[in-house]
């Protein structure tokens, strides 16, 4: 048994470190998108320069394609020059102009919304500096994320390396309508007392687009052997106010094993964004919190896009 525990930390310890070397590789998965689109519909080319250029597709062919920009008029180029090509979904063309595609629509603070990761692509998160994420999406409803401390180094390596793995599937169901499932597993590389892992199955549906949206999750806990009764309970959402502000909230009602009752926590941020990265500032609170931190705790991280 001891032998199967040691094998599936170091599994779970390789599936980290795939990810991260995923990461280190950013230019080389997009330059293999094939460049293909639809006449009349608009899309974000990025160039191998660096530059982009947005506008409705006019004409593509084997060697070229020609672009209509509102502020450049009829834009002719080679695919060779080309990096990716991407569709401007209708929620980003506003009056003002296009807006970049959000870079964090499948996160929230600490949950996920049922929107996928778009295939092939991932992002790396910290939080607070001592908690980074990996995450990667396989296919187009398949994405795993992995996680670690660092604070157990900082702290002289006298452990625990606590880490976890969250696979994901989701699916568009209906126009505006998603719905997932994830499992959470944590645990440590050094023996900590008493303490044999945890994991959480949870279910979630998400109505809204990448701009703006709500989802609601039920989630069941796990630990020594035994699922929790009763289910964790979150409802969060996202909106997105300017091309590069956001407004963020998620929200939990924890089941109290003493009474069968629930104990809530909420939150509230800002979320600044970026063409490819995010960062968050929020606050997690209750009426507990307040008593101490009329504000809440704060809560910091940063996403960056590959």
């Amino acid at each position: 048994m001891k032998g199967l525990i040691i094998k599936t930390k170091r599994l779970i310890i390789g599936s980290v470190i795939t990810l991260v070397f995923i990461s280190l590789l950013p230019d080389r998965v997009s330059a293999q998108q094939v460049i293909t689109g639809e006449i009349s519909k608009t899309y974000q080319v990025s160039l191998l320069d660096g530059s982009s250029i947005t506008g409705r597709l006019m004409l593509i062919t084997d060697q070229e394609v020609i672009i209509q920009s509102a502020s450049m008029g009829e834009i002719r180029l080679m695919k060779t020059n080309i990096k990716s090509m991407s569709l401007v979904s209708p929620t980003d063309i506003k009056k003002s102009g296009i807006w970049f595609q959000n870079p964090n629509p499948s996160k929230y603070l600490l949950g996920n919304s049922a929107i996928p990761l778009e295939k092939k692509t991932g992002y790396y998160q910290n939080t607070w500096i001592f908690i980074n994420t990996f995450s990667y999406a396989f296919t187009k409803n398949f994405s795993i994320s992995a996680g670690f401390e660092i604070f157990s180094i900082l702290a002289g390596g006298d452990g625990p390396y606590a880490f976890y793995i969250n696979p994901k599937i989701s699916f568009k169901v209906a126009n505006n309508l998603y719905l997932g499932s994830n499992i959470l597993y944590a645990n440590t590389i050094m023996t900590v007392e008493e303490f044999g892992g945890l994991a959480t199955i949870n279910g979630f549906g998400t109505y809204g687009n990448k701009n703006n949206n709500i989802t609601g999750a039920l989630g069941w806990g796990w630990a020594d052997g035994v699922f929790s009764t009763s289910p964790l309970i979150v409802i969060s959402g996202m909106t997105r106010a300017s091309k590069r502000v956001a407004f963020v909230s998620e929200n939990w009602l924890v089941p109290n094993v003493d009474d069968g009752g629930y104990y809530g926590f909420f939150s509230y941020g800002i979320r600044f964004l970026g063409e490819k990265t995010s960062i968050d500032l929020a606050f997690i609170n209750n009426r507990d919190i307040a008593e101490e931190i009329i504000i809440g705790v704060p809560w910091l991280d940063f996403v960056i896009n590959f």
